[in-house]
C-alpha cells in the first residue's frame, strides 16, 4: 500500500466498550495533506444496543467456557455485520464509498503483563458480511513489543483534536487520560469509570444512574473510600491500564458493603479525586471530555467543582463517536503505512503500526 494513495479515505469506525452500552459507528473522511494536523469530517453516526443475549454472555464471560466464547466471537461479528449494513441502508451509503471499517472488537481479557489481550468480534466474519475490508486487532501487537496495548486513542487526541485542550479525559468503561508533555505524548488509566456504575445499576433492572441522579442522594463512606484509594493501582506511575479482571477481583469486593446508593456516591468521590490529582500534576488547565461519563450530570459538576482549570464539554456527538471516529483513523493510519501506537503511552519497546487486515477480495491490494 502506497501513503500518497490514501490521502483523503472514509473509513468506518466501529467501537464497543468495556460499559457495554451499545456498538458506535462512525463515517468519517479524512485528509491527510497537511503533515502536521489531520482533518477529519463526521459524516453520519449512529449507536447500536448491544442483543440481550451477547450482553448477558459478555456480563458473565468469566463463567464462558472457551467453546462458548470462540461462539461469541462469530455472534459479535454477525451483530457489527448486520450493524454496519442496516448503517449503509439507512445513510444512503454507497458500499464502494467506504475504503474499510475500523473495528475495535469487544475486550474480554485484558493482561498485558502476561503477554495478552483478548478482543473478539471475528474480523475475517465481518468483512466477509460486509464486503468491505476489515482492519482490526489493534492491540495484540503492542502487547507482543512489551507495552500494555491501550490506550489507543491518544495518537487520535494529537492529531485530530490537540487544538481543543491541553489533556482529554475519556470516561468510558475505565476513565484514561491523555496530554503532551514537552515532545511526548503521556497517557494512561486512572481508574474505574462508568463500568462500576453500570454493574450497580443493573442490579435494579436500570443500564446507567440517568446524570448521575441516585449518586447524588447516596452519601460518600469514607472507610470504603480509603480502601479503594490504599489500592496498588493506583500508587503506579504509567504507562499502566485496566481490564476487568482487575476490577472484578480488586475493585467491586471493596463496595459490597454499601447500600446502592452510597456505592455511587463512593466511586464518584474516587474518580474525582484521582482525576483531579493527575490534571494537577500534569499541569493541565484545559481538559476535553468525552465517553457516556460525559453525559453524567453529578459526576461532571463534581470534577469541576475541585478543578481549578476548565472542563470542556463537546457536542454530543463528539462526546459519544470520539472513540469510534479514532478507531476509523487508526485504521486509515494503517492503511498509510503509518504507526498506530504511541511508544511513551504504551511502554512498548517502539512505536508500531498494529492491526490485522482482512480483505477477501483482495480489494486494498
Amino acid at each position: 500500500m502506497k501513503a500518497n494513495t490514501y490521502n483523503n479515505v472514509q473509513l468506518l469506525g466501529l467501537m464497543s466498550g468495556t460499559s457495554l452500552d451499545g456498538l458506535d459507528i462512525a463515517r468519517v473522511s479524512f485528509d491527510f495533506s497537511n503533515s502536521q494536523h489531520t482533518e477529519f469530517q463526521i459524516i453520519n453516526s449512529k449507536t447500536f444496543p448491544l442483543p440481550q443475549p451477547i450482553f448477558e454472555q459478555l456480563l458473565h464471560i468469566y463463567s464462558c467456557s472457551a467453546p462458548q466464547i470462540f461462539e461469541l466471537d462469530q455472534q459479535i461479528a454477525k451483530f457489527y455485520a448486520q450493524c454496519v449494513n442496516d448503517f449503509i441502508t439507512e445513510f444512503d451509503i454507497d458500499r464502494q464509498d467506504i475504503t474499510a471499517i475500523a473495528a475495535h472488537g469487544q475486550t474480554i481479557f485484558h493482561q498485558p503483563e502476561k503477554g495478552y489481550t483478548t478482543q473478539i468480534g471475528c474480523g475475517t466474519t465481518l468483512n466477509y458480511l460486509t464486503k468491505i475490508p476489515v482492519i482490526n486487532q489493534f492491540r495484540q501487537l503492542d502487547v507482543s513489543a512489551g507495552g500494555q496495548g491501550a490506550p489507543l486513542v491518544p495518537i487520535g487526541d494529537h492529531y485530530l483534536f490537540s487544538k481543543f485542550a491541553d489533556g482529554f479525559l475519556n470516561l468510558g468503561g475505565f476513565a484514561n487520560i491523555s496530554c503532551q508533555q514537552n515532545t511526548l505524548q503521556i497517557a494512561y488509566d486512572i481508574a474505574p469509570a462508568n463500568l462500576p456504575m453500570n454493574r450497580w445499576m443493573q442490579s435494579i433492572g436500570k443500564s446507567y444512574d440517568q446524570n448521575g441522579a441516585l449518586a447524588r442522594s447516596g452519601s460518600v463512606d469514607l472507610a470504603t473510600y480509603q480502601k479503594v484509594m490504599d489500592l496498588e493501582f493506583f500508587k503506579l506511575t504509567g504507562p499502566k491500564s485496566l481490564g476487568t479482571e482487575w476490577l472484578e477481583q480488586a475493585y467491586l469486593p471493596l463496595f459490597e458493603a454499601l447500600s446502592l446508593a452510597d456505592r455511587l456516591r463512593t466511586h464518584v468521590e474516587v474518580l474525582k479525586t484521582l482525576c483531579i490529582k493527575h490534571f494537577e500534576a500534569l499541569g493541565l488547565q484545559k481538559v476535553y471530555l468525552t465517553g457516556g461519563g460525559a453525559h453524567n450530570q453529578f459526576l461532571i459538576e463534581t470534577i469541576q467543582s475541585a478543578f481549578a482549570g476548565q472542563l470542556i464539554v463537546p457536542v454530543p456527538e463528539l462526546i459519544d463517536f470520539k472513540e469510534a471516529i479514532i478507531f476509523a483513523f487508526l485504521g486509515a493510519r494503517y492503511l498509510r503505512n503509518e504507526t498506530t501506537t504511541l511508544q511513551a503511552v504504551t511502554g512498548a519497546q517502539e512505536a508500531l503500526r498494529t492491526g490485522v487486515l482482512h480483505d477477501y477480495q483482495g480489494l486494498l491490494r
